[in-house]
């Protein structure tokens, strides 16, 4: 998790970069699709960037599959349209309210909350935005990638709209 935080926290820090990663912050909405909604670079970047360490440490293939079920279900729970509550557990793992306050359109969240599994990282580096409530407007401000699957691809690749 420290790696994908890493990389996550990238997407949002370098230029280029965000201009991926902001497919997948353009959803106006959160629902458990939110979280399929890639670009293709990010996907094998960040699954490449994930995955890498497991196998160089020599993960049996039973982990890694398991990891990789776990990875989707958990996914589809952070962006679901659900307002449960944790309790205490959402000091120690990701939780539907710690990632819809990351894909907020709130300046307050802005480059918040990147960890994807562990919330206590979040906290450790000092990244941990987490108020009572919930968001009530999700996206991002600015020039949008477009609503096609080719506007998306072709996104990061155009010259930005100038302000």
């Amino acid at each position: 998790d420290l790696v994908e935080y890493g990389v996550h926290r990238a997407y949002h820090s370098d230029a280029f970069l965000w201009r991926i990663h902001a497919v997948h912050h353009s959803s106006r909405q959160m629902d458990w699709l939110a979280s399929s909604r890639l670009h293709v670079l990010e996907a094998l970047f960040t699954r490449t960037a994930t995955l890498a360490p497991i196998f160089l440490l020599g993960f049996d293939q039973g982990v890694v599959n398991a990891y990789a079920i776990f990875v989707g279900f958990h996914a589809t729970l952070i962006h679901a349209n659900v307002r449960w509550r944790f309790g205490w557990l959402e000091h120690v793992f990701v939780t539907p309210r710690h990632h819809h306050w990351h894909h907020a359109d709130h300046a307050e969240a802005i480059n918040t909350n990147y960890a994807v599994h562990f919330a206590f990282i979040d906290r450790l580096f000092g990244s941990l935005y987490l108020p009572a409530a919930w968001p009530d407007e999700y996206g991002i401000s600015g020039e949008q990638p477009g609503r096609r699957y080719r506007d998306h691809t072709a996104f990061p690749f155009r010259e930005p709209a100038c302000a």
